[in-house]
């Protein structure tokens, strides 16, 4: 038998060396790609499940109260955004971040258990606003089914801190694996609510689809907070700054989520159930579609908050460029694969509930997500660098417009009408505003390049 033949340590390092790197932001983009991918998949699937089993008008709460999870991961206080940017910055300067998560967490779980407190209190208030139209659930059972999304989605916010560890530490590939692991354990867990017939069937079937979302995550926090704790402390200093501006990016959330989460509360305040889950299944498409672009995008963060950190305005500009021409031309071709295809999805879907999406929704949902693409770009940069004062301007505004066409829109044209009241709040705000703001921004900077 031949000898073994031992590779020098200088050999393996001249032949790592020549191995081609891949970009981060691919890195994190491809595991982003690969975890929407299948988490939008998986959500179809519940679509063909539950409206199977529960029908439109079953489907129809499911599909608003999964609306309402934006609102529910504002419950950290913003403390995940902003340990994000304070992990990023010190990564920057070389400065160790253990201390900095430990203390955030903290923060984090403080916050969460007060939200919870306060929804169990408010809760039924809460699910007769918002369930109150669906006439065919009882006043106990809108409570059930409230409470089997709000909590799940509470746990997903305090989890989420982990998510943002890992985005700033440059693994935001594992940030959207692991809500993938959990979006597929949810949806076996409504397959088997429906194949059971376990009653209440819809109260289970959110709460199973839920709550693995949550639970991964948070465990995935407690061994990451174990291991840091054995050579760190929580500091009240670090606390206090990272809250300082976690109240600003929690403010800034809510008045995001009333431009972009208030459409199934106005459907199902003004439209038909039918209209909720036709809306409802186009999203979701399009929602495939641009979750691809928003996995560049949170790999884009961190990138912007380090290169600005450093005087490189220039080289944001260069990403922003790239990356909205690369985002507008992909939503544009898929919307023209969804307007083709668009029989198909239904018959795959939905095919018990016998609906049809009219190629005006297709178009205008193009349009919309375009806009998505272009602003939201740029509002990734903006809150990388913690520069909100232009969003405080824009945003309030924009919230106003946002409700007032989309209920206009809605009562006068449709859902057509409701779409349009989306596209024009963006229109009139933030699609001028942001790139006006990080111009002047990157022309100001004394350390920016030429």
């Amino acid at each position: 038998m031949g000898q073994a033949t031992v590779e020098a340590p200088a050999t393996r390092q001249a032949r790592r060396r020549r191995l081609p790197v891949v970009p981060q932001i691919w890195l994190v983009a491809g595991g982003g790609w690969v975890g929407r991918i299948v988490q939008v998949v998986a959500q179809l699937l519940v679509v063909r499940i539950l409206t199977d089993h529960l029908g439109v008008e079953g489907y129809g709460v499911f599909a608003l109260l999964a609306s309402l999870a934006t609102w529910f991961t504002l419950s950290d206080l913003g403390v995940g955004v902003s340990l994000q940017n304070h992990i990023s910055e010190r990564r920057a300067s070389g400065a160790d971040t253990g201390s900095l998560v430990i203390s955030a967490s903290l923060l984090a779980i403080a916050a969460c258990g007060f939200v919870t407190l306060l929804v169990a209190l408010t809760g039924p208030l809460l699910a007769r606003f918002i369930l109150g139209d669906f006439g065919f659930l009882s006043p106990g059972h809108k409570l059930l089914v409230f409470y089997a999304m709000a909590f799940p989605g509470i746990g997903t916010a305090l989890g989420s801190l982990l998510y943002r560890v890992w985005f700033a530490q440059h693994r935001g590939y594992l940030s959207n694996l692991m809500p993938a692991a959990g979006t597929i354990l949810g949806t076996l867990g409504v397959w088997i609510a429906s194949r059971t017939h376990i009653e209440p069937a819809l109260s289970w079937s959110v709460s199973l689809f839920y709550a693995p979302i949550a639970l991964l995550p948070i465990f995935g926090l407690g061994i990451t907070l174990a291991r840091l704790a054995r050579l760190h402390r929580p500091s009240m200093e670090l606390a206090k700054t990272v809250l300082r501006r976690a109240l600003r990016f929690w403010l800034f959330g809510i008045i995001a989520a009333t431009v972009l989460q208030v459409d199934f509360i106005i459907m199902a305040k003004v439209l038909s159930a039918r209209d909720i889950v036709i809306y409802s299944i186009a999203t979701r498409v399009f929602g495939l579609v641009f979750f691809v672009y928003n996995a560049l995008l949170m790999g884009l963060w961190p990138m912007c908050s380090e290169a600005v950190a450093g005087g490189r305005w220039e080289e944001v500009n260069r990403m922003v460029r790239k990356y909205v021409a690369l985002g507008a031309v992909f939503v544009i071709l898929s919307g023209c694969a969804i307007e083709v295809t668009k029989p198909w999805i239904i018959a795959t879907l939905a095919p018990s509930s016998r609906l049809a999406i009219p190629g005006s929704i297709v178009v205008l949902l193009t349009i919309y997500y375009v806009l998505r693409v272009w602003t939201d770009t740029f509002s990734t940069v903006i809150q990388s660098i913690n520069h909100l004062n232009v969003l405080w301007i824009a945003l309030p505004f924009q919230a106003t417009f946002s409700v007032t066409f989309q209920v206009l829109g809605a009562r006068w044209l449709g859902l057509e009408g409701m779409i349009l009241g989306l596209i024009l709040c963006f229109l009139l705000t933030t699609s001028w505003i942001l790139p006006l703001a990080i111009h002047r921004l990157s022309a100001a900077s004394p350390t920016a390049e030429a």
